[in-house]
């Protein structure tokens, strides 16, 4: 065994030193695998061994550059041991090998070499060199920024600007702590744009790439984002932040669109201004020759412009001008100037088209004079001037009041055609008064004069009689009464003189200038002053007129009419004494109806108005609110005359305002009991109470009465009424409370009649209550074998008012009444105690009764030993508990015989059977359990026979060993407490004995010398008789004397 150890110690130090002498070549060897992944991550590293081509596996050796990081001894304790400072994050394990890395750090990143030695290596091995593995750690970046050439950062997604063409563009796009070295560029769209080379930074193994742009904005830049991309090995996808650009760019292009000859005035003018190629878009200018169209001047003229956002990014930019041709457009240049943000900066000239425009428009007229005045029989002649382009007309047509003129007619005009414009009136007369104008029509339309002449021809007033006030007036307003005399036709239409006519003869002439009582002569003479109007001016009243051509025929007569109030109004009623919810009918009457003469009246209640217009007015039903004052008075036209009064007289008969209810329930416990009954009655009546028919004495003093007589409630409309209260004066009752048998009665309310209405009464059943009390049921225990339904139980309760029943079974509500009725077979969960509940408003009572659902046994059969007998246990689980039991075995022929009862021992569930001992063959028991339901189904066990060598032995052995385990225990116990002591007793009388030797021996040393015993290096120089090591000397041991330790 030393020998095989040796050799393997020999075999590792010289493996260990070829690993040395390799270590300088892992750096410059081919590497076999390359794995990736990512920082925090979790990489295995594989060693791959193949044992059929290079033999047994002696270790492995793993190394990261040329440091040993883990090891591997394959023997039987397969030791592995990891470097310090790893030992947190690397593992190896085998099956395959492999070294575990965890927490990926950047410091992992290196050449990994698994080294492997074999305990006989075999030619065919091709793994002498290791296997290495370059492992590569990738961390993503943690951001990518750009900045702009302020230093400002430009978030992803936004838009920067607005900037504008040919401006310079200044980036700088940042990706930061990342490995392997990543590819950075800036792109448009998908095309990638030129650069200055990228700047690298690296520590700690992370890299920092900066990447500049300098771009010079035009519109290849519209619509495209400008992007700085990522890519390398730790990206899963390209990383990238991008940026949009708001570019402003000038206009490519204008032209206007439009009228291509010319347009007739009138005719709407569309002309379209189209810009194209501008960002933002641009601000349209319309003008017109020199002058800025502004379309706020001008009502008619709109301009709409929209600005449309192409594919590129550029904005279509349409004005529409929009007009109603005129003449004053005629020959006129239109011009439309653009300019944006990008033209205004540069100070560049707006972008213009011109446009002219030729406008055809009908005759524009110019009338004289404008005003003419002829006697009837003159001749006037009206002028007709025009502008027209073009100037030759194709009809003229001349209009009075909006109407056309025949001018064709030779006597009465002349002219008024294409080749005399102007037209001559002959012999004016009546009918040639009013407003003419003239109609041209050119190729461009027509033209009417805005202007018009007024001719007036001079003619006698027609006249009419007009009154204000219109038609009538009131002779209690002593109003006056102006007459006007209002010309219908006349010219001039004016009044000089009138005269006035009543009933056709002549009143007065007006002016009247030689009047001297008056100053008639400097006055309107149209119109007439009548004052205080009375039934006296009743007459037809006339005039006619005066003007400078003359005088005019009389009016048509005209009617004054004077109205005035009827006479004094008288009320009657009946009846004269209302009653309430009867009807009372009121009457106004007046002797001089007045004019014109009326039918009408008006009736006020208690000083209101009420909406009733005839001369009878009735009330139905008459209450309380009926008793007030009622007026009336007569009116017509001409106002109202003297108002009547009366007041009214309202009687109540008897009315219960409270009755008493049909039923009162008292608790017989009660200290407080009354019974009211409210009465309306007017005059008053008085009010009694009677019991089971009977007037209750008021020497009676178990009672006392409360009467008061109440006012009238408008509130509710109750008349006045009289109020009782029967009080019961409960300390003069037996017992101070209800008796609940003898005190039940019924208590009659009963009143006086009066004027108008006979007395009433109301009656109350007076019932005494108590809470239930006495409750019981049919059944108290009620037995039902199992799947069976139960009898009913009823349960009773005496109560006033009759209680209400519910049966309750495990705090739930299972029954609703006094019959607890189930119909549903039972189960033998459903034995317990069911509560009746009786209950009402003053309290509630219960009563139990027990259902006990019974079913046949069930038994089950243990084996025990009881006494050092082996014991079969029946217990049957049944109800009733108490069963009788009986025992049969089955042996392997399938008899069944049976044994018995069993033995019960004071147990009512359980039987017990002893077995026989030593049984050569297998047999089985069975237990059939029965109870006053019925049968149950039986139970069996098992028992294996007993083994031939376990009999012959017991029959064998010593009388102890047929001890039952307590006795054999305590013996055990016994011996072994012995034992103890006896060797404690030794113990103490052996070191007494070598205490005692030892100072026997000091005192022979201390008399034949002279030196004390605790001199140093006293026991040095004695003889060593092998009793013991010197006190001050240490046993030498040979560290490799019998060590078969192998060190690793």
């Amino acid at each position: 065994m030393l020998l095989r150890q040796y050799q393997h110690g020999s075999l590792l130090i010289g493996f260990t030193l070829l690993i040395y002498s390799l270590q300088g070549y892992t750096n410059v060897l081919a590497v076999d695998d390359i794995i990736r992944e990512k920082q925090g991550q979790t990489v295995y590293v594989p060693c791959p061994v193949n044992k059929e081509k290079c033999g047994e596996l002696h270790s492995l050796n793993w190394f990261k550059g040329d440091n040993r990081i883990a090891a591997m001894l394959l023997d039987d304790s397969n030791v592995t041991s990891v470097a310090d400072g790893y030992e947190d994050r690397v593992s190896v394990e085998q099956n395959p090998f492999r070294l575990i890395i965890r927490n990926l750090q950047i410091a992992d990143q290196d050449i990994y070499l698994c080294d492997t030695t074999y305990f006989i290596p075999i030619e065919t091995c091709d793994n002498f060199n290791g296997h290495r593995v370059d492992l590569r750690v990738l961390v993503p970046p943690t951001e990518m920024i750009i900045w702009d050439e302020k230093g400002d950062r430009i978030t992803n997604g936004s838009v920067i600007g607005p900037m504008q063409e040919r401006q310079m563009l200044n980036l700088t796009c940042v990706v930061l702590n990342t490995t392997p070295l990543p590819q950075v560029g800036w792109y448009r769209g998908n095309k990638r744009l030129s650069t200055v080379d990228p700047h690298y930074d690296e520590k700690d193994g992370l890299y920092n790439v900066t990447v500049e742009l300098s771009l010079q904005l035009s519109r290849e830049d519209l619509g495209h984002k400008i992007e700085c991309r990522a890519e390398s090995a730790a990206i899963d996808n390209v990383m990238s932040t991008h940026f949009s650009l708001d570019l402003q760019v000038r206009p490519t292009n204008i032209h206007i669109n439009g009228v291509e000859k010319y347009t007739v005035q009138g005719s709407k003018v569309v002309l379209t201004c189209s810009v194209y190629g501008a960002r933002p878009p641009v601000n349209l200018t319309w003008m017109n020759a020199t002058q800025t169209i502004d379309p706020a001047d001008n009502d008619l003229t709109e301009i709409r412009t929209k600005a449309i956002e192409q594919a590129d990014g550029t904005f279509y930019t349409q004005s529409d001008l929009l007009f109603n041709a005129t003449r004053f457009e005629n020959d006129k240049e239109f011009r439309c100037e653009a300019e944006n943000i990008v033209t205004k900066m540069n100070g560049e000239k707006p972008f213009q088209a011109l446009l002219g425009l030729e406008v055809f428009y009908p005759p524009v007229i110019t009338l004289n004079p404008l005003n003419a005045t002829v006697n009837t029989g003159d001749s006037v002649l009206l002028y007709c001037d025009y502008v027209a382009n073009p100037a030759t007309l194709k009809s003229v047509v001349w209009y009075r009041n909006g109407v056309s003129l025949n001018v064709s007619d030779n006597d009465h005009y002349k002219g008024g055609n294409s080749e005399h414009v102007a037209l001559s009136i002959r012999h004016a007369n009546k009918e040639d008064i009013g407003n003419y104008t003239c109609e041209l029509t050119n190729e461009a339309g027509k033209g009417t004069s805005e202007q018009q002449i007024f001719l007036d021809v001079l003619y006698v007033p027609t006249v009419e009689v007009l009154m204000t006030p219109v038609d009538s007036v009131k002779e209690s307003e002593e109003a006056n009464v102006t007459l006007i005399c209002k010309i219908i036709d006349a010219n001039p239409p004016v009044l000089t003189k009138v005269r006035w006519y009543a009933n056709s003869t002549l009143l007065k002439e007006l002016p009247d200038c030689e009047e001297t009582k008056e100053d008639l002569c400097h006055i309107d003479p149209s119109k007439l002053l009548l004052e205080s109007i009375g039934r006296g001016f009743f007459y037809n009243y006339s005039c006619e007129g005066y003007n400078d051509a003359g005088w005019g025929p009389r009016s048509d007569d005209k009617e004054l009419l004077v109205l005035y109030e009827p006479g004094p109004a008288s009320i009657a009623h009946f009846p004269l004494i209302a009653v309430k919810k009867k009807s009372v009918t009121f009457s106004c009457s007046v002797d001089d109806p007045g004019y014109p003469e009326t039918n009408s009246f008006r009736w006020l209640r208690g000083g209101r108005p009420t909406n009733s217009d005839t001369k009878d007015y009735t009330i139905e039903p008459v209450g309380l609110d009926s008793r007030t004052n009622y007026s009336c008075y007569a009116f017509n036209a001409g106002g109202k005359g003297a108002m009547a009064t009366v007041n009214l007289e309202v009687h109540a008969p008897p009315f219960f305002i409270k009755n008493l209810p049909p039923y009162t329930g008292m608790l017989h416990t009660s200290r407080n009991a009354n019974l009211t009954c409210r009465i309306e009655c007017v005059p008053r009546c008085e009010i009694s109470w009677l019991k089971d028919g009977v007037a209750i004495e008021k020497n009676d003093t178990r009672y006392f009465v409360k009467d008061k007589y109440m006012d009238a409630s408008p509130a509710t409309g109750d008349f006045e009424s009289m109020l009782s209260v029967l009080h019961f004066n409960m300390s003069n009752w037996p017992n101070n409370k209800f008796d609940i048998e003898g005190d039940n009665a019924n208590y009659t309310c009963i009143s006086t009649g009066n004027a108008v209405g006979p007395g009433i009464k109301s009656a109350t059943y007076f019932s005494i209550e108590y809470a239930p009390d006495n409750t019981t049921v049919s059944e108290e225990v009620v037995y039902v074998p199992e799947e069976t339904i139960p009898g009913r139980v009823i349960c009773k309760s005496r109560a006033n008012p009759e209680p209400t029943y519910e049966w309750r079974f495990n705090d739930k509500t299972v029954i609703r009444g006094n019959a607890l009725i189930i119909n549903t077979p039972m189960t033998r969960n459903d034995s317990g105690r069911y509560t009746c509940v009786a209950y009402n408003k003053h309290g509630r009572s219960s009563a139990e009764t027990v259902i006990d659902v019974q079913y046949k046994p069930r038994c089950e059969i243990e084996r025990v030993e009881i006494d050092d007998q082996d014991t079969l246990i029946c217990t049957a689980y049944g109800n009733p508990e108490e069963a009788d039991f009986s025992w049969s075995i089955k042996a392997e022929n399938e008899s069944v015989e049976s044994l018995g009862s069993g033995d019960s021992k004071t147990f009512k569930d359980k039987s017990y059977y002893v077995l026989k001992e030593d049984y050569e063959i297998a047999r089985t028991y069975r237990c059939v359990a029965n109870n006053s339901v019925g049968v149950g189904t039986f139970c069996e066990i098992e028992v294996a026979a007993t083994p031939f060598f376990i009999i012959w032995w017991k029959e064998q052995l010593a009388w102890w060993q047929r001890w039952d385990k307590p006795a054999l225990i305590i013996l055990v116990a016994s011996i072994l407490v012995l034992l103890l002591a006896v060797i404690i007793i030794c113990c103490i009388i052996i070191c007494i004995c070598r205490r005692r030797r030892r100072q026997d021996k000091l005192q022979e040393k201390s008399s034949s010398m002279a030196d004390p015993l605790t001199e140093p290096g006293e026991y040095e120089n004695l003889p060593f008789h092998g009793l013991q090591t010197a006190p001050n000397k240490q046993d030498f041991v040979d560290p490799y004397k019998g060590s078969n330790t192998y060190i690793f």
